[in-house]
């Protein structure tokens, strides 16, 4: 079974199912779907309209000099360093309160989707964020603990991660060769750096920029504008962002004037009022072809 997206197309996109260009819709085809917890997460909620977009001046792939690449969910494997960090916690923590289940892990990936949500909308802080999950777990499951020291130790767990996409390493490699790549990523400072250290991507990459270092995460504008006062050479029109979330990336790129590719290996998710994207990819291998490598 796949799962088949058709919506209304704010301008000319790129894509390597058919598209009927400047007509009424883009027509996304029908893409295998494995379901995850991580991919059912991704497309609940609700899309932020987008405006104030400017069109892109032409049909075909513009000559971008600068990739924004996504780390989690795009290149790093975060639904495998978070279940392994949330296995780790439970062992040291609940396992005497109550055998490991299945749907532990689903009750604080709910909890932690829905104040990542938060986030997104500008409702809590990143502060909020990190301990309000576990107070929400802990009052779901009826286990107990202290979300603050729960926290601190679930950071310490998934900073000993850092798995990556079978052929995520190769894709930046071939991208490498012919644009200067830098990661943009929401999350804990610390975390992120010893995830992307361990991942092998930074062979690759120029550079890194984490929300926290930032002072705002994606979708912010203001993220982005962080960013661009960090890399003099480069600007705006010849810059793209890739990204699996269209609440953070695309509508990041949205918010910050640039053009995006949305990465969807999972299936499309076709939410009311999502932000529009220039180009889309269901593969590894599409996004090397939309980008010449």
């Amino acid at each position: 079974m796949g799962v088949c997206s058709i919506r209304a197309c704010p301008y000319p996109t790129t894509s390597a199912a058919p598209a009927q260009q400047g007509g009424a819709l883009c027509v996304m085809g029908c893409l295998p779907q494995r379901p995850s917890l991580y991919s059912m997460r991704k497309q609940q909620g609700t899309c932020i309209p987008a405006e104030g977009f400017s069109q892109p001046r032409k049909e075909t792939p513009m000559e971008y000099r600068t990739l924004l690449l996504d780390a989690d969910g795009t290149l790093l494997d975060f639904p495998q360093d978070m279940e392994n960090a949330f296995l780790s916690l439970y062992k040291d923590f609940f396992a005497s309160q109550r055998p490991y289940s299945l749907e532990y892990l689903a009750c604080y990936d709910r909890c932690n989707a829905a104040w990542w949500a938060k986030l997104e909308r500008g409702e809590c802080t990143k502060p909020q964020l990190y301990v309000g999950r576990f107070v929400d777990f802990l009052r779901e499951t009826g286990l107990t603990g202290t979300p603050e020291r729960l926290t601190e130790e679930y950071f310490l767990r998934l900073g000993q991660g850092g798995a990556v996409y079978p052929g995520a390493l190769e894709l930046v490699e071939r991208l490498a060769g012919k644009y200067s790549l830098y990661i943009v990523t929401n999350g804990n400072a610390s975390t992120q750096k010893t995830r992307l250290q361990n991942s092998g991507l930074l062979s690759f990459i120029k550079d890194y920029f984490v929300s926290e270092d930032a002072g705002a995460a994606k979708p912010d504008p203001r993220y982005f504008d962080y960013v661009f006062s960090r890399l003099p050479e480069a600007d705006r029109e010849t810059s793209l962002v890739i990204g699996d979330s269209l609440t953070s990336d695309i509508q990041g790129a949205v918010n910050a004037g640039l053009h995006s590719l949305y990465y969807h290996p999972e299936g499309s998710a076709s939410l009311e009022g999502c932000p529009p994207y220039t180009y889309e990819a269901a593969s590894y291998e599409e996004i090397a072809g939309i980008l010449g490598v």
